[in-house]
């Protein structure tokens, strides 16, 4: 296939985001263009953007602006959350931006990208193929790594709803089993901007993970805004149970990761099926957001302190090799210094292992924004940053317990830092959020799933070496 010019994209925000921008390069591939790094080079600059909280906005915007000052001749998309949020105010806002595109409008991209303007031939010519899934060079998959920035070549899988979508991380892929979200968390934006929960059908999911294993992907992320609600739209009953089920039918599928699991929606069968499965890991992501009744109550959270510790027991007497990670949110309208000497203490009694702190705002358009921001800057800061220290000298004592075990690991190329080592996860780790794996010996490929051996520790990062068997091999 000719090829018609360049092409930059970068992705912001969250893996959902990411999904959608594996989208945007097989619409763009497909017609021709070809991906490259260099923004001064493109002829078509896309920024794929994330509006979930003010910070995330100013992010979107800054890097709109900084691409259009790099290359102000090429034709500008800004796609993703910020046109779904804002609408056509961002035309006066950003009289940079050549389009703005909603997620459901990602089909225009082959007509937008059909004008003559757009076709300005480049070379070399694109490395374009077949159809398929691109899997990452296993040679150097280092560029891949940085969630920011995107590398893609060739190849295709079809997605639900009939796109075409290019995977662009290694060995593993996200699964995005519904958008949209019909919880009322008083803080969140998402019903205003993603609207309302919109399930994929079982069968395309089905579909796709099969296409997704069929090109070497070994580790399914399911994400969503809640997985467990997944299906209710549609009718189903245990929607996630039975999505899981067919899921773990797939011949090739290694590993099964579940992504944000509302408190409330987690059942007895649930953590059952997780504990009994083969495929479905030990890990998984609850967002609590805070332990005080108060906050909770103002919240708009349908829980309270003495469910989440019940889950908390469930989980662990079940499954006592559970891995759990939450979030927490400090600063919140209501929040008391009492209050959040009650989170203190839950996050140093529940010896969680993944705890992400983040700060309130106040966004506008959300249900909270009636109640202010009441709470200094400087308050919330220092809050978070107990809480995060606190956590992290659990971390260091319980990871410096690690040294000396040998645990499973996904390998994902080459290191960030340095091509003399490799790097990936341990089973507990996730992509992006928890920590990395560095491999100081051994060879594997990338997808690849082994056997490490914990040869030292540093904060959440881990360093190890591939143990194999006599009658093992690479590949």
């Amino acid at each position: 296939m000719k090829n018609h010019g360049y092409f930059s994209l970068i992705s912001l925000g969250c893996p959902k985001n990411r999904v959608d921008s594996e989208k945007i390069l097989a619409a763009l591939m497909a017609e021709g263009f070809e991906h490259t790094q260099e923004q001064e080079l493109a002829q078509i600059i896309v920024i794929n953007t994330c509006a979930f909280i003010q910070p995330a906005v100013e992010e979107s915007i800054a890097t709109i602006l900084d691409s259009s000052a790099v290359n102000p001749d090429a034709y500008l998309i800004v796609a993703g959350c910020m046109p779904l949020r804002y609408g056509e105010s961002l035309k006066d806002l950003l009289p940079e931006v050549d389009l703005f595109l909603r997620p459901y409008q990602l089909g225009m991209i082959s007509d937008i990208i059909g004008k003559p303007a757009l076709r300005r031939p480049a070379t070399p010519s694109s490395s374009y193929s077949k159809p398929g899934i691109y899997l990452p060079d296993s040679t150097n998959p280092a560029n891949l790594l940085k969630t920011s920035e995107i590398r893609a070549d060739s190849g295709f899988i079809v997605c639900p709803g009939g796109d075409n979508r290019v995977l662009s991380t290694p060995g593993y892929a996200y699964l995005r089993i519904s958008d949209g979200c019909n919880h009322g968390c008083k803080f969140c934006a998402i019903p205003l901007i993603r609207g309302r929960l919109k399930s994929e059908t079982m069968d395309d999911l089905v579909r796709e993970a099969s296409g997704l294993v069929d090109f070497g992907v070994k580790e399914i992320v399911l994400i969503a805004q809640d997985l467990t609600s997944y299906g209710r739209d549609l009718g189903m009953k245990n929607g996630l149970i039975q999505l899981l089920e067919k899921l773990e039918l797939i011949s090739g599928i290694e590993w099964v990761r579940l992504m944000y699991l509302y408190p409330s929606g987690i059942t007895p069968e649930l953590i059952h099926m997780i504990r009994d499965s083969d495929k479905i890991l030990p890990y998984v992501d609850v967002p609590i957001q805070h332990i005080s009744e108060n906050v909770l109550r103002s919240m708009g959270r349908p829980w309270r302190d003495l469910e989440i510790r019940k889950m908390i027991e469930s989980f662990r007497s079940q499954i006592p090799e559970i891995a759990i990670r939450t979030t927490l949110m400090v600063g919140f309208p209501t929040e008391t210094e009492d209050d959040f000497t009650m989170l203190t203490d839950f996050v140093r009694q529940s010896e969680l292992d993944h705890v992400g702190v983040f700060s309130y705002f106040q966004e506008e358009g959300s249900p909270a924004e009636k109640l202010g921001d009441p709470i200094p800057t400087k308050i919330k800061n220092a809050r978070a940053r107990k809480l995060r220290s606190m956590h992290a000298t659990f971390i260091k004592k319980k990871m410096k317990k690690r040294v000396g075990s040998i645990e499973t690991a996904i390998v994902e190329g080459f290191s960030e830092q340095t091509e003399l080592l490799l790097q990936g996860r341990i089973w507990d780790q996730a992509p992006d959020i928890d920590g990395k794996l560095y491999i100081t010996d051994g060879e594997a490929s990338v997808g690849e799933i082994v056997k490490v051996l914990i040869t030292e520790t540093n904060g959440v990062d881990i360093f190890g070496e591939i143990k194999r068997s006599e009658n093992q091999s690479v590949g």
